[in-house]
């Protein structure tokens, strides 16, 4: 048996020397799911101490990170919005810039009581549409997804945490989904340009599916196809909302307009990259 501060100590200096800059607050993450305790527990306490099995798991926990697993994998869980949801390597890892799209989502639709017809193309974990509608609790919406894993992974996370029964995912392709229905469209497509790979950090290109991040066309191919898709099942007044990178407002804007769209919105993140674009068929 050894103290979870022996094993914090052992733990961050396994992973510093993998380079890993937080290695302590890392560590701290992986053994409190293990202890099932707090900050304020594991500081106020020095005297908590692990089995053999719980030392067991942290080392092999330890061992994942200094491969440079990310933490969300190896914990199965990620913070999106207001809830924490479940996460395998079936799905991309849910981040910050995505919370965007349910902020433009409210700012465009204030009235909460309103009743809509959701759809979110390229769901993954489903964090987006059941972050939606958790806020808007009389409308309904579905995720669809080209992977049946991540349909899984969605499915896990609405029966979790969704407040919302009127919800579904479906295995489907964004670009010959039926949209006709639906009020509102939000994607978070792959759409990182193929060329910039070396770019990335390590933990992304090694350990997050390949084929919800990369993108043919400069990163633009998956924008081009929900587009014409939305045109070709055309509905007056749909709003759309996308996540999109660093130097893609230009060209998504010029698709959505060359395709009856007008642009209502567009909002940075904190860098202030322009991060998503809103607009209405017209």
């Amino acid at each position: 048996m050894m103290s979870a501060r022996e094993a914090l100590s052992i733990g961050s200096k396994k992973l510093n020397k993998k380079g890993i800059i937080d290695s302590l607050f890392e560590s701290k993450l992986l053994i409190k799911d293990i202890l099932q305790v707090s900050d304020e527990d594991l500081i106020s306490s020095s005297e908590i101490i692990l089995s053999e099995t719980q030392y067991e798991r942290f080392n092999s926990f330890i061992d994942r990170r200094k491969n440079k697993e990310p933490i969300a994998y190896i914990l199965n869980r990620r913070e999106f919005w207001k809830d924490s949801f479940y996460v395998n390597k079936s799905t991309l890892i849910p981040r910050p810039d995505t919370e965007i799209v349910v902020e433009m989502v409210l700012s465009l639709i204030p009235d909460k009581d309103k009743k809509m017809n959701f759809v979110d193309l390229g769901t993954g974990s489903g964090c987006l549409i059941i972050s939606i509608l958790n806020e808007y609790k009389y409308s309904e919406g579905i995720g669809i997804d080209v992977s049946k894993e991540a349909i899984k992974v969605a499915k896990k996370n609405s029966n979790n945490v969704s407040k919302n029964q009127k919800l579904d995912f479906k295995l489907a392709d964004f670009s010959s989904f039926e949209t006709k229905e639906f009020d509102v469209v939000v994607s978070n497509p792959p759409y990182v340009n193929k060329n910039e790979i070396y770019k990335m950090q390590f933990d992304v290109t090694k350990h997050e599916p390949y084929e919800a991040i990369f993108a043919d066309e400069e990163g633009l191919i998956c924008y081009k196809k929900i587009i014409q898709n939305l045109n070709k099942n055309r509905k007056y007044g749909q709003k759309v909302l996308f996540e999109i990178g660093l130097g893609q407002v230009d060209p998504v804007s010029n698709m959505l307009k060359n395709n009856d769209f007008k642009i209502i919105d567009i909002k940075d993140d904190f860098s202030g990259i322009p991060r998503c674009i809103a607009a209405e068929k017209i």
